[in-house]
């Protein structure tokens, strides 16, 4: 029979080190993929937001023949109507975006959180951007 008196039992530092490791690099993918569906998300809801709100506008035209002339008509017009958007906010906090270029055009987009990339933009928006 061996005599076990002389050896410890537990973990080296190297396996406890490579463990660590491990367990960092699985828990930064699950928060990247936690980070992306987030962006996903945001995206998708103010896309289905900026097409509601052009519905709105487009409904408001059949009505009175015209859009709404400036964004304080229209956030007046979505309150007068009970709409659920009437904050005009989107997903990241900032003001979707609308002017009339005429009494029955208008665009209305939102900066997808970056007001300086257009690429992000999402709807109706300007040529050119804003």
């Amino acid at each position: 029979m061996k005599d076990y008196r002389g050896r410890k039992d537990g973990f080296t530092l190297v396996e406890l080190m490579t463990v660590i490791a491990i367990m960092a690099l699985l828990s930064a993918l699950v928060l990247g993929l936690a980070g992306n569906a987030q962006k996903s998300a945001a995206r998708k809801r103010a896309e289905s937001e900026t097409e509601q709100l052009a519905s709105f506008v487009t409904e408001y035209l059949s009505e009175y023949g015209r859009v709404p002339s400036s964004p304080e008509a229209l956030s007046n017009a979505l309150v007068e109507a009970n709409h659920h958007l009437t904050n005009m906010l989107d997903p990241w906090g900032m003001t979707y975006v609308y002017s009339n270029t005429s009494k029955q055009t208008f665009y209305l987009y939102s900066y997808g959180g970056s007001e300086t990339n257009p690429a992000v933009w999402i709807g109706q928006n300007k040529p050119g951007g804003d």
